[in-house]
């Protein structure tokens, strides 16, 4: 009886590992498929995505001030992956650190963003790299960028984006003053005071949205006569290296277009003395704008003098916005997701305003 039940045991036993052979040489091979979607560098393990609707994870995320080295690193990351794009160093700081201008797209016709004119508006910075890098990856993979085509839109337009006029000044928030050459002068600039959360102004102390000829004399005697962690205009118009560069960038290029980015009041600016078909079209422009992202539309002339879109619209005579993107000046980094989604389409729209546009 034990005789019989061995064989029994061991006729199951060839039996089933047979079965199990078999079935594995008959299953097909895995093959390993290419990625839909291009690799990414791996974000640190304490990031906080901050996009819950992503199909992809982004190289371009952070979890605390978003500070120049930073930027660069994402920036290298960004032109490895993607050939759109290219990476120009248009000049530098007062403290010699690179001021960058990134550019999408091959049409003829240019339209200029830039961000964080004062250091304490970096999160304008953190939104500018966040819409590289969207536009970026669905340029390159042939998707729909919500309705819009973004392949046809950067054929007949190219965005030069400077994320950071003020890479001083968004260093001096982000290290609290300590990434100054010049510590104590920092401290006599901030009125002695050693917390730099809401520092505007570049290392010399000279705000930069200060600093550009049109009615500079207006923002001269608005603001503090010496340097100061916000509005010292300077001794005169464009003496600070970062104004000069954007100042040549608009004269080299001839922009069609220009978008400022700020942080704080959720409002649109469009509006400095403007007359007839020319104020018709930059309300018509800044009033779709207005539409899209739920922000108010301001028409305002400012009356600070020395700014950048006033300088802009004066001088250039293009559209000129000022993008006011949230609320909180110490933490906006907890409200960037709403500002995301108000400001993600505002470049494709303007790109298709402008065409439809009738002089």
């Amino acid at each position: 009886m034990i005789l019989v039940l061995s064989i029994i045991l061991t006729v199951l036993v060839v039996y089933l590992y047979l079965d199990v052979w078999f079935y594995v040489q008959a299953r097909p091979p895995i093959i390993q498929k290419e990625p839909t979607i291009p690799a990414v560098v791996p974000p640190e393990q304490t990031d906080i995505p901050l996009y819950p609707d992503l199909k992809f994870k982004s190289i371009v995320r952070t979890k605390g001030v978003y500070s120049y080295e930073k930027m660069i690193g994402h920036l290298q990351a960004l032109v490895d992956q993607y050939d759109l794009l290219t990476v120009d160093i248009i000049g530098e700081s007062v403290e010699r650190r690179a001021i960058y201008l990134v550019k999408l797209g091959h049409g003829p016709k240019k339209i200029l963003l830039d961000g964080a004119h004062h250091g304490s508006e970096w999160i304008s910075s953190f939104l500018l790299m966040t819409m590289v890098e969207h536009y970026a990856y669905h340029y390159h993979t042939g998707q729909s960028f919500f309705e819009y085509d973004l392949r046809d839109l950067l054929s007949t337009y190219t965005l030069y984006v400077v994320p950071m006029v003020n890479p001083d000044g968004v260093e001096i928030v982000a290290t609290n003053g300590h990434s100054s050459l010049n510590y104590d002068r920092l401290l006599t600039f901030n009125n002695g005071s050693r917390n730099f959360a809401l520092w505007k102004a570049n290392a010399r102390g000279v705000d930069l949205n200060r600093q550009y000829p049109t009615n500079w004399h207006l923002a001269r005697d608005y603001g503090p006569a010496v340097p100061a962690s916000a509005n010292h205009a300077g001794s005169e118009p464009l003496t600070e290296p970062e104004v000069i560069i954007l100042e040549r960038l608009q004269q080299q290029e001839q922009f069609a277009a220009h978008l400022a980015y700020h942080s704080v009041g959720n409002m649109v600016f469009y509006y400095y003395y403007q007359t007839g078909r020319w104020l018709e079209r930059d309300r018509g422009l800044a009033q779709a704008v207005a539409n899209l992202t739920g922000y108010e539309l301001r028409h305002s002339s400012g009356g600070i003098g020395g700014m950048e879109r006033d300088h802009v619209v004066t001088t250039y005579q293009i559209p000129s916005l000022i993008m006011e993107l949230g609320i909180n000046k110490q933490r906006p980094l907890p409200e960037f997701t709403g500002m995301w989604e108000r400001n993600r389409k505002v470049p494709c729209l303007v790109m298709t305003w402008l065409e439809q546009w009738e002089p």
